[in-house]
């Protein structure tokens, strides 16, 4: 268990420095350092920085798992979006900086890469079920091209990646508190596909927006 608890510990440590200081300014021995233990005990749980990076990219995943396969026992409704979609930002906040360095990091650690990839993967594919289910739940239109649902799946994928580094090339900062802009865009992109009563319930300011025709 101590062994878990450390080691455990160095991830935690290491997710603080990269979000603060990027992966390239921080070393082994800085996490070490931060986490209270030698570099020798860090080495022994980690052969290097890939590995820890390796490491938190579970973690990440087991996050993501947890926010977006709500039970589907139930009908879902637009409170269930809107807690998935808040959820999504805090943790693209909680682990920002791999979202700043992803083609870096993808780049640098081709085993990383391929996990990524098998990870999205099968992450489009759950954005997609979801999807079918607010469908199901009946605040989501039936679009009439069977291949809309994927294509939405894409983009929502591709916004939830890319939303932070934008944000971040703006004039303001990014902290919590504008997380809540990023769901709102994802809001926007879905909002064609919502009922006027979704869009109200959402609490979006984008409730009433102009519909494009997505049942012919």
């Amino acid at each position: 268990m101590a062994r878990e608890n450390t080691k455990q510990r160095i991830v935690q440590v290491a997710v603080g420095l990269f979000n603060e200081e990027g992966t390239a300014a921080v070393s082994t021995n800085h996490i070490a350092a931060a986490a209270g233990i030698s570099p020798g005990n860090l080495y022994y749980h980690f052969r290097n920085k890939e590995e820890i990076i390796r490491a938190i990219f579970e973690r990440m995943n087991t996050a993501w798992t947890r926010v977006n396969d709500p039970p589907m026992d139930d009908a879902l409704s637009p409170a269930d979006l809107r807690r998935i979609l808040d959820d999504t930002f805090t943790l693209l906040y909680d682990y920002r900086f791999f979202y700043r360095e992803i083609v870096a990091l993808m780049r640098r650690d081709p085993e990383l890469a391929q996990r990524y990839r098998q990870v999205r993967e099968a992450g489009l594919a759950n954005t997609g079920i979801l999807l079918r289910h607010f469908v199901q739940g009946g605040f989501m239109r039936e679009p009439s091209d069977p291949d809309a649902l994927p294509r939405l799946a894409e983009v929502i994928w591709l916004i939830t990646e890319f939303w932070l580094p934008f944000a971040e090339l703006g004039t303001e900062s990014i902290g919590p508190a504008r997380l809540r802009e990023g769901a709102d865009l994802l809001v926007q992109v879905v909002g064609p596909y919502l009922t006027d009563d979704a869009l109200s319930a959402l609490g979006s300011r984008h409730a009433g927006i102009s519909r494009q025709e997505v049942t012919s």
